[in-house]
């Protein structure tokens, strides 16, 4: 079938036209924000101590995911979680991230989640950003390392495990830590009062 010139042009035009339009939408409004404060996570973290290491975490939410994201992640099934390990011993450790969630998100994962049709270097930028915050390994002797854990969603009290291994060492740690606009458990947030005053007595006489 022929097609006369004026509809050719026509057509190309219309497809001219298309190619902009997607380009445009591919061209993503993300932009990575200024500067990323941690005071406001660091200020309502839940911290515990053992072994000379100090482990401390918060649960984002929208607001704070939008601060330091530039988008609320938080609307793609993701609860991401603000880690500290200030590693006071003489060794380097690892954080296991399985062992805070078996299935957690990986930094390449959550920005994918987040990309544009043909956002070429704007989804580059959007993977370099948020492998930047996520926790890196290892946490070196005497030093403190802070980053994001991509974990799956709670909406009650969160429950957070986490464990850090080394040479011939294992220290977890359990923290239960508010969602912020979700619902607390207020059985779990007595539980947790109580486990922060405890006092543990490592006792080498087994009588």
């Amino acid at each position: 079938m022929s097609i006369s010139a004026p509809l050719r042009h026509a057509l190309v035009r219309s497809a001219s036209g298309l190619c902009v339009a997607l380009a445009l939408a591919g061209c993503a409004t993300w932009q990575a924000p200024p500067q990323v404060d941690e005071t406001p996570l660091r200020e309502r973290a839940v911290s515990a101590i053992s072994h000379g290491v100090r482990v401390s975490a918060t649960v984002l939410g929208s607001e704070d995911s939008k601060r330091m994201f530039g988008a609320d992640v938080t609307r793609n099934g993701v609860q991401p979680l603000w880690v500290e390990v200030q590693n006071g011993t003489s060794r380097g450790l690892w954080l296991l991230r399985s062992g805070t969630d078996p299935d957690y998100f990986s930094p390449h994962e959550v920005a994918w989640s987040m990309h544009t049709m043909l956002g070429g270097t704007t989804n580059t930028r959007m993977d370099d950003y948020f492998s930047e915050l996520g926790f890196k390994n290892p946490i070196p002797p005497g030093a403190t390392r802070s980053g994001i854990l991509f974990t799956n969603p709670d909406h009650v009290t969160k429950l957070v495990n986490i464990d850090l291994f080394g040479s011939k060492t294992l220290i977890p740690f359990s923290l239960f830590l508010r969602v912020p606009g979700g619902t607390e458990d207020p059985r779990l947030a007595q539980l947790a009062a109580s486990s922060a005053g405890a006092a543990v007595t490592d006792y080498k006489d087994l009588t």
